[in-house]
């Protein structure tokens, strides 16, 4: 018998945490954990504070949404239909991020 928490569901479980804390602390404005140095965030302040609002919406409904297919049957239309919106969200904010950031070329 299969246990409930199988490895995969418990790993989508860990990183829908994770991504929902980054999303937390993006929409407070706060710095991020890792510090690169191609990162933008640095130089610019106000394109730090317009990306990491939008940023922390993101991440935060992908980890809910992320969190509810790791506990959703995979042949349910639950999860064919949210599915197909987070990947069609994430594909929309996308475009627009990389529109955006392209605009002044």
């Amino acid at each position: 018998m299969d246990s409930f928490f199988s490895s995969s569901t418990l790993f989508n479980i860990v990183l829908a945490v994770i991504w929902f804390i980054s999303g937390i602390r993006d929409f407070q404005g706060k710095d991020p954990l890792i510090k690169l140095p191609f990162n933008q965030y640095v130089r610019d302040p106000e394109y730090r504070a317009f990306w990491q609002k939008k940023n922390g919406v993101f991440y935060m409904l992908n980890a809910l949404a992320f969190l509810i297919l790791a506990f959703t049957p995979v042949t349910s239309l639950v999860y064919r239909i949210l599915f197909g919106v987070a990947i069609g969200g994430d594909l929309l904010y996308l475009v627009a991020y990389e529109s955006w950031n392209h605009s002044a070329d």
